[in-house]
């Protein structure tokens, strides 16, 4: 149970956590929210009168009565803002428009011009095209979905699959162009949000596993992304796999992927022994039991998750461990960077 405190310090905190909470159970009264974080409905109401006076919070019908005056439901507005989502993990780009309560409204797909400020400028024209449907209505901002490693401060790219991409300061070359607040995040966080948010399960802490052309991973702290220090904290494909020779996982996954180009089908027993070396090293470091496998060459058969879980079980002193394959439903990559983009966007709306 995530509990919160009432102090102007922490405010922006705590808004996150109610908003979180309404958004996965939504129409909800402010004592069912109340109970579900452990404090008082006053300071529920308090911190979200703001946004109710600014309806962006919607105080909408009546729930059932338990013997005194019928509580009022909170919902979240679906067009007090809008996010841009853009999912610049390939060449492949997808660029979404996304409303409060994460449904992909407007959805644009082409391919990155492989001259990067060509590929650059793509995103820019097709951005302002999405936005041209948004009839006026509030903008929060870009958040930009990228493979491989950022500086968390600045946004800056040190490495990435499309060529050229960390000789750009690509926050500054995006603000500039659309005059708008522009995040960048690496996927596998992105995709670790999005599919946190998709649960149904109540629970905190959630690693995601993430088979895209490289191997990453995105982890969930009590409800949000942990980064690290250096904000590189779910990086599974440094993993040594082996010391002598000196082998990681991302180098296993390596193989696997290039057999899986030759022969058309995913070796099963090389991904089941690489998945349960990741779980069993989260597992042992974190004690997260709850695990999600996606990515575009996720596409084997769940019963290989059921082998890991019970691999899992039997080294880790029989807990119980939960792994399930990503729905893609809603798009996760997408409606994590909007989630993460409302999140640090929250006194802006």
């Amino acid at each position: 149970m995530s509990k919160i405190r009432n102090s102007s310090f922490l405010r922006r905190n705590n808004l996150r956590v109610i908003l979180k909470e309404i958004l996965k159970h939504q129409p909800v009264s402010k004592s069912q929210v109340a109970k579900k974080l452990n404090v008082n409905s006053s300071t529920i109401s308090q911190l979200l009168k703001p946004l109710v006076d600014r309806n962006i919070i919607l105080e909408s019908s009546q729930g059932p009565s338990s013997g005194g005056r019928p509580p009022q439901l909170l919902t979240i507005n679906p067009s007090a803002a809008f996010s841009v989502a853009v999912d610049l993990s390939g060449y492949s780009v997808r660029i979404a428009l996304i409303d409060s309560i994460l449904r992909i409204t407007e959805l644009q797909e082409f391919n990155f011009n492989h001259n990067i400020y060509e590929g650059l400028e793509q995103i820019v024209q097709k951005t302002k095209q999405i936005l041209s449907t948004v009839n006026g209505n509030r903008i929060l901002g870009v958040c930009i979905a990228v493979s491989g490693v950022l500086d968390p401060q600045t946004g800056r790219i040190s490495s990435s699959l499309i060529e050229g991409l960390e000789n750009v300061w690509i926050v500054e070359f995006l603000h500039k162009r659309l005059n708008l607040p522009i995040l960048v995040e690496n996927d596998a966080n992105l995709s670790a949000l999005g599919e946190f948010m998709n649960l149904e399960e109540e629970i905190k802490n959630m690693f995601y596993i993430h088979l895209g052309d490289g191997l990453g991973g995105g982890m969930i702290l009590d409800k949000s992304i942990f980064k690290g220090d250096r904000g590189y904290a779910g990086e599974i494909g440094r993993m040594i796999y082996n010391c002598e020779p000196f082998v990681t996982v991302g180098d296993v996954y390596s193989q696997i992927l290039h057999e899986y180009s030759v022969k058309g089908e995913i070796p099963a027993n090389r991904l089941v022994n690489l998945l349960f070396s990741v779980v069993q090293n989260v597992l042992s470091v974190t004690d997260i039991c709850h695990f999600v496998v996606g990515g575009r060459c996720a596409v084997f058969d769940e019963k290989y998750l059921l082998e890991v879980e019970k691999l899992a079980r039997e080294r880790f002193y029989g807990f119980e461990v939960f792994i399930r394959k990503s729905v893609n439903n809603p798009d996760a990559i997408l409606t994590g960077a909007a989630e993460y983009l409302t999140e640090n966007s929250i006194f802006n709306i």
